[in-house]
């Protein structure tokens, strides 16, 4: 039964396994999933928990935990946008991270008007482009906004 799981999920979503597959150098098993990136594929294409909605976009994430958890302490939100051309440039002179809301492993750590803005924008713009409509979160999340956040000294 599970073979036959198996070959359904890999047939309906080829673009996820083939991706999975250059780049782990395995085909995934999302029928019954062993290891990690397994699991998180499985959630893409199975599991429609909102709950993981929410979780997987930054700023709703940090609402949900600020409501569930007031006294943790969560960085402070100093800007939200939708163009990276609208950063503003005042920000950039301090400590500070930048990063798309959409996204992992995609951080720019500003420090001393380091990198420059234009730098930042560019990069920023091809964050953009990371938006793939095959995960059914990011769709919902496809023109949400860009957060700049203060990192901690």
């Amino acid at each position: 039964m599970l073979v036959a799981a198996r070959i359904v999920l890999t047939l309906r979503h080829p673009a996820l396994v083939a991706r999975f597959a250059m780049r782990l150098g395995y085909l995934p098993n999302p029928a019954a999933p062993s290891r990690y990136n397994e699991l998180m594929l499985w959630r893409k294409i199975v599991d429609r928990n909102p709950l993981f909605v929410t979780l997987t976009d930054k700023l709703a994430a940090k609402a949900y935990i600020r409501a569930a958890c007031p006294e943790l302490p969560i960085p402070e939100t100093l800007w939200c946008g939708r163009r990276p051309e609208d950063l503003p440039a005042d920000l950039l002179s301090d400590k500070v991270v930048v990063k798309p809301n959409h996204g992992c492993a995609m951080n720019i750590f500003v420090s001393e008007g380091r990198p420059g803005r234009a730098a930042i924008v560019r990069k920023a713009r091809r964050w953009l482009g990371t938006l793939r409509a095959a995960q059914w979160r990011m769709g919902l999340l496809a023109d949400r906004s860009r957060a700049l956040h203060r990192r901690e000294a």
